[in-house]
Protein backbone atom coordinates (compact mmCIF):
# COMPACT_ATOMS: atom_id res chain seq x y z
CA UNK A 1 0.00 0.00 0.00
CA UNK A 2 1.19 3.47 -0.52
CA UNK A 3 2.25 5.70 1.79
CA UNK A 4 -0.69 8.58 2.07
CA UNK A 5 1.70 10.55 4.53
CA UNK A 6 4.67 10.33 1.87
CA UNK A 7 6.06 14.23 1.65
CA UNK A 8 7.77 13.67 -1.44
CA UNK A 9 3.82 13.50 -3.12
CA UNK A 10 3.04 16.49 -1.47
CA UNK A 11 5.35 19.28 -2.28
CA UNK A 12 4.55 22.18 -4.62
CA UNK A 13 6.41 22.17 -7.64
CA UNK A 14 6.39 25.53 -9.57
CA UNK A 15 5.32 25.03 -12.97
CA UNK A 16 5.92 21.50 -12.76
CA UNK A 17 3.62 19.83 -10.27
CA UNK A 18 2.62 18.32 -7.19
CA UNK A 19 5.62 15.79 -6.04
CA UNK A 20 5.58 13.08 -8.73
CA UNK A 21 2.18 14.20 -10.71
CA UNK A 22 3.37 16.72 -13.19
CA UNK A 23 1.38 18.51 -15.73
CA UNK A 24 0.22 18.08 -18.86
CA UNK A 25 -0.50 14.61 -17.60
CA UNK A 26 -3.26 12.80 -18.88
CA UNK A 27 -6.95 12.31 -16.62
CA UNK A 28 -6.23 8.30 -16.84
CA UNK A 29 -2.84 8.40 -15.77
CA UNK A 30 -3.52 11.08 -12.57
CA UNK A 31 -5.76 8.51 -11.30
CA UNK A 32 -2.54 6.29 -10.15
CA UNK A 33 -2.02 8.91 -7.67
CA UNK A 34 -6.05 8.57 -6.11
CA UNK A 35 -4.94 6.51 -3.28
CA UNK A 36 -2.02 9.10 -1.91
CA UNK A 37 -4.01 12.44 -3.23
CA UNK A 38 -7.43 11.47 -2.71
CA UNK A 39 -10.42 10.17 -4.66
CA UNK A 40 -11.83 12.11 -7.14
CA UNK A 41 -15.75 13.56 -5.67
CA UNK A 42 -17.27 15.76 -8.40
CA UNK A 43 -16.10 16.66 -11.70
CA UNK A 44 -17.49 19.64 -14.39
CA UNK A 45 -16.71 21.06 -17.35
CA UNK A 46 -17.42 24.59 -17.46
CA UNK A 47 -19.07 24.80 -20.44
CA UNK A 48 -21.64 22.98 -19.05
CA UNK A 49 -22.71 25.69 -16.80
CA UNK A 50 -25.43 27.14 -19.22
CA UNK A 51 -27.35 23.84 -18.71
CA UNK A 52 -27.12 23.75 -14.85
CA UNK A 53 -28.21 27.38 -14.75
CA UNK A 54 -31.48 26.55 -16.76
CA UNK A 55 -31.77 23.61 -14.70
CA UNK A 56 -31.75 26.11 -11.73
CA UNK A 57 -34.00 28.73 -13.40
CA UNK A 58 -36.72 25.61 -13.51
CA UNK A 59 -36.60 25.56 -9.71
CA UNK A 60 -36.35 29.55 -8.97
CA UNK A 61 -38.40 30.47 -11.87
CA UNK A 62 -41.05 32.34 -9.40
CA UNK A 63 -38.41 34.10 -8.25
CA UNK A 64 -36.31 35.26 -11.28
CA UNK A 65 -37.63 36.82 -14.16
CA UNK A 66 -37.19 35.55 -17.83
CA UNK A 67 -35.46 39.28 -18.43
CA UNK A 68 -32.55 38.76 -15.40
CA UNK A 69 -32.57 34.96 -17.01
CA UNK A 70 -31.51 36.53 -20.20
CA UNK A 71 -29.25 38.74 -18.55
CA UNK A 72 -27.42 35.83 -16.85
CA UNK A 73 -27.15 33.66 -19.98
CA UNK A 74 -25.84 36.55 -21.86
CA UNK A 75 -22.65 37.18 -19.18
CA UNK A 76 -21.90 33.61 -19.46
CA UNK A 77 -22.10 33.53 -23.04
CA UNK A 78 -19.79 36.84 -23.39
CA UNK A 79 -17.22 34.78 -20.04
CA UNK A 80 -17.05 31.65 -22.56
CA UNK A 81 -16.86 33.46 -25.73
CA UNK A 82 -13.21 35.28 -23.88
CA UNK A 83 -12.03 32.06 -23.22
CA UNK A 84 -9.88 30.84 -25.99
CA UNK A 85 -8.66 27.41 -24.45
CA UNK A 86 -9.47 23.63 -25.53
CA UNK A 87 -11.99 21.01 -23.47
CA UNK A 88 -11.87 22.51 -20.43
CA UNK A 89 -12.62 19.52 -17.09
CA UNK A 90 -12.45 20.56 -13.60
CA UNK A 91 -11.88 17.55 -11.31
CA UNK A 92 -12.51 17.86 -7.17
CA UNK A 93 -10.98 15.87 -4.10
CA UNK A 94 -13.05 16.67 -1.53
CA UNK A 95 -11.25 14.96 1.24
CA UNK A 96 -7.47 16.47 0.61
CA UNK A 97 -8.93 20.18 -0.76
CA UNK A 98 -7.59 19.17 -4.13
CA UNK A 99 -9.05 20.37 -7.30
CA UNK A 100 -7.44 19.59 -10.62
CA UNK A 101 -7.99 21.42 -14.29
CA UNK A 102 -7.61 19.90 -17.73
CA UNK A 103 -7.06 21.06 -21.14
CA UNK A 104 -7.55 18.64 -23.55
CA UNK A 105 -7.48 16.09 -21.25
CA UNK A 106 -3.43 17.32 -19.92
CA UNK A 107 -3.44 18.73 -16.48
CA UNK A 108 -2.72 22.36 -16.48
CA UNK A 109 -3.91 23.71 -12.75
CA UNK A 110 -3.69 22.74 -9.13
CA UNK A 111 -5.62 24.28 -6.92
CA UNK A 112 -5.48 23.51 -2.74
CA UNK A 113 -7.68 24.68 0.22
CA UNK A 114 -6.66 24.51 3.67
CA UNK A 115 -7.61 20.41 3.93
CA UNK A 116 -4.03 20.26 1.89
CA UNK A 117 -2.70 19.74 5.25
CA UNK A 118 0.23 18.14 3.97
CA UNK A 119 0.84 20.20 1.44
CA UNK A 120 4.26 22.46 1.68
CA UNK A 121 6.95 24.28 -0.39
CA UNK A 122 10.28 23.66 -0.08
CA UNK A 123 9.78 22.13 3.31
CA UNK A 124 7.32 24.48 4.36
CA UNK A 125 3.79 24.00 5.52
CA UNK A 126 1.48 25.97 3.36
CA UNK A 127 -1.74 26.38 5.55
CA UNK A 128 -0.22 25.95 9.05
CA UNK A 129 3.02 28.35 8.45
CA UNK A 130 2.16 32.17 9.07
CA UNK A 131 1.58 33.77 5.75
CA UNK A 132 4.23 36.07 6.19
CA UNK A 133 6.65 34.04 6.96
CA UNK A 134 5.55 32.03 4.14
CA UNK A 135 5.67 34.46 1.64
CA UNK A 136 8.99 35.52 2.53
CA UNK A 137 10.40 32.25 2.62
CA UNK A 138 8.73 31.77 -1.19
CA UNK A 139 10.07 35.14 -2.15
CA UNK A 140 13.19 33.69 -1.54
CA UNK A 141 13.45 30.52 -2.72
CA UNK A 142 11.94 31.56 -5.94
CA UNK A 143 13.91 34.74 -6.33
CA UNK A 144 11.04 36.64 -6.91
CA UNK A 145 8.82 39.16 -5.08
CA UNK A 146 4.79 39.35 -5.47
CA UNK A 147 2.38 41.33 -6.60
CA UNK A 148 -0.82 41.55 -4.54
CA UNK A 149 -4.65 43.04 -4.99
CA UNK A 150 -7.20 42.86 -2.59
CA UNK A 151 -6.77 39.49 -1.05
CA UNK A 152 -4.96 37.66 -4.06
CA UNK A 153 -1.01 37.61 -3.87
CA UNK A 154 0.47 36.01 -6.73
CA UNK A 155 4.21 35.24 -8.09
CA UNK A 156 3.72 35.86 -11.35
CA UNK A 157 7.06 34.29 -13.29
CA UNK A 158 6.21 30.89 -11.45
CA UNK A 159 2.31 31.28 -11.80
CA UNK A 160 1.65 31.22 -8.21
CA UNK A 161 -1.47 32.34 -6.88
CA UNK A 162 -2.23 32.48 -3.49
CA UNK A 163 -5.97 33.80 -1.66
CA UNK A 164 -6.53 35.34 1.41
CA UNK A 165 -3.42 35.10 3.01
CA UNK A 166 -1.92 38.69 2.95
CA UNK A 167 -3.03 42.20 1.98
CA UNK A 168 -0.45 44.71 0.72
CA UNK A 169 -0.91 46.33 3.94
CA UNK A 170 0.72 43.24 5.31
CA UNK A 171 -2.77 42.02 7.61
CA UNK A 172 -3.77 38.60 6.89
CA UNK A 173 -6.96 37.80 5.28
CA UNK A 174 -9.20 35.16 6.46
CA UNK A 175 -7.62 31.55 6.99
CA UNK A 176 -10.83 29.67 6.03
CA UNK A 177 -11.04 31.24 2.86
CA UNK A 178 -6.89 30.39 2.00
CA UNK A 179 -6.54 28.60 -1.25
CA UNK A 180 -3.03 27.97 -3.20
CA UNK A 181 -3.52 27.73 -7.04
CA UNK A 182 -0.25 26.97 -9.24
CA UNK A 183 -0.30 26.49 -12.99
CA UNK A 184 1.68 25.69 -15.73
CA UNK A 185 1.49 28.52 -17.55
CA UNK A 186 0.07 32.03 -16.86
CA UNK A 187 -3.44 32.31 -16.22
CA UNK A 188 -6.07 33.57 -19.06
CA UNK A 189 -8.58 34.10 -17.98
CA UNK A 190 -9.21 36.28 -14.19
CA UNK A 191 -8.22 39.71 -12.92
CA UNK A 192 -5.84 41.48 -15.57
CA UNK A 193 -1.96 41.17 -13.34
CA UNK A 194 -1.29 44.63 -14.67
CA UNK A 195 -3.17 46.13 -11.88
CA UNK A 196 -1.94 44.41 -8.71
CA UNK A 197 0.55 46.23 -6.87
CA UNK A 198 4.19 45.52 -5.91
CA UNK A 199 4.57 43.18 -2.70
CA UNK A 200 8.18 44.04 -2.06
CA UNK A 201 9.35 41.42 0.76
CA UNK A 202 13.35 40.23 -0.28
Amino acid sequence: MKDKSCSSHWEVLPCVGLGKLTFLTSRLQVTAFDDILGKITSEHNPADLKNHVWDTYELLKDFITEAEMKEIMEAIEAANADDPRGVILIQHRMATGLTSEYEDDQLTEICADDRAKQLHFNQIPIFSTSPLSLVKKMAAELKENPIVKDDELVFPKNNIFLFSFLRKDMTEGNPKNRTMMWRIKPRILGTDLSDYTPFKVI
